[in-house]
């Protein structure tokens, strides 16, 4: 055999073996065992962490008020006063925290303070064997996306999509976080009456494609979710219901990043849409490009309306007040019409 052929069989058995891998991991993940964390109850111990960007001093106390309000005591490193340019510190320090609270077993839950930027940083670091024997409640979203997503991907861990610490806790905030991670309930997720009356366009009701489905609830930031993308820490959407929110990118950005998952083809094997509110994505009038710019509702019927599969815009998630917690991995229900997602099983134990 020649050198020229030696070579290029060689490339064809080595691009074969690394799909047969790349395939024998995606199965491996898939049949992975679904792990619900212990319900959380008032009394409980709440650790807080940055593994993002850093709070202020303002940030940090409305957190701490926040939870304390709920019934949890809180727990916290000097960590959280630290900060590495726009960093929660260093990537250490944020890691070290991580690993800290699941590793405590005085413990029983983790709560994000923040979002921002940083938690991709932490993903190759994780100790996710611990992760996996010290099962807890993970809280965040925004760029927690990321935690969330890695996370349940390498441990099958049910993560939870909600509130920071420093968020503002509205009622139906505090209902959401209470039903799902203290009652262990299956709620029906639906737009609250208020937002009828509110003329932002960005919380209108959008059904986009009809239809019911069901499936693994998977999602979170579009942003943090284009960024995952083709990383050990992607999930695949195949089969599944994916919830999807954003804030302050205009709508040639939001375009741009819906159409890097279309042509992925990952969401054509998805078995629905459910997008939050994308809340300050709309054009503004002081935008160089505002007079060759689009509405975000042309954009998101445009990337979606083509689809087979039921897409609906406008549901309690992502940046708001009015923020759902959604436990990834479990069973969940869309339906267009109803303009409602529903969780068909509990997220915790």
């Amino acid at each position: 055999m020649d050198r020229r052929s030696f070579v290029k069989k060689s490339a064809v058995a080595s691009a074969a073996t690394m799909l047969t891998l790349n395939a024998a991991h995606a199965q491996a993940v898939e049949n992975q065992s679904l792990i619900k964390p212990k319900a959380l109850k008032k009394g409980d111990t709440i650790g807080l962490i940055t593994p993002a960007s850093a709070v202020t001093r303002q940030a940090f106390e409305k957190a701490v008020e926040n939870l304390e309000a709920m019934g949890f005591v809180v727990k916290y490193t000097d960590n959280m006063s630290v900060r590495k340019g726009f960093l929660a510190g260093t990537d250490q320090q944020r890691l070290d925290d991580l690993h800290k609270m699941f590793a405590d077993p005085d413990v029983d839950g983790i709560v994000c303070a923040r979002g921002g930027y940083g938690s991709g940083r932490l993903l190759p670091k994780i100790n996710y064997d611990l992760i996996k024997a010290n099962p807890k409640v993970l809280v965040g979203y925004s760029d927690i996306t990321a935690l969330l997503y890695g996370i349940h991907q390498k441990t099958g861990l049910v993560c939870f999509h909600g509130p920071v610490g420093a968020s503002e806790y509205s009622e139906f905030t505090d209902k959401a976080f209470e039903q799902v991670l203290m009652k262990g309930k299956a709620p029906k997720l639906e737009r609250p009456k208020e937002w009828e009356e509110n003329e932002d366009p960005a919380f209108q009701y959008l059904p986009i494609v009809e239809g019911t489905a069901e499936g693994a609830l998977v999602g979170g930031n579009l942003s943090l979710m284009c960024s995952l993308m083709g990383t050990p820490y992607d999930i695949d959407f195949k089969g599944k219901i994916v919830f999807i929110e954003e804030i302050g990118e205009s709508p040639y950005r939001v375009d741009r990043m819906l159409t890097q998952l279309l042509n992925s083809g990952k969401l054509s094997e998805a078995k629905g849409v459910a997008m939050g509110v994308f809340r300050g994505c709309e054009t503004k009038l002081d935008d160089p490009d505002f007079a060759l710019s689009t509405s975000l509702e042309n954009v998101l019927k445009d990337r979606f309306g083509h689809m087979n599969i039921p897409v609906l815009y406008g549901l309690p998630i992502g940046h708001i007040d009015d923020n759902a917690t959604l436990p990834f991995g479990v069973q969940a229900e869309l339906d267009v019409e109803k303009g409602s997602l529903r969780l068909l099983e509990n997220g915790v134990e």
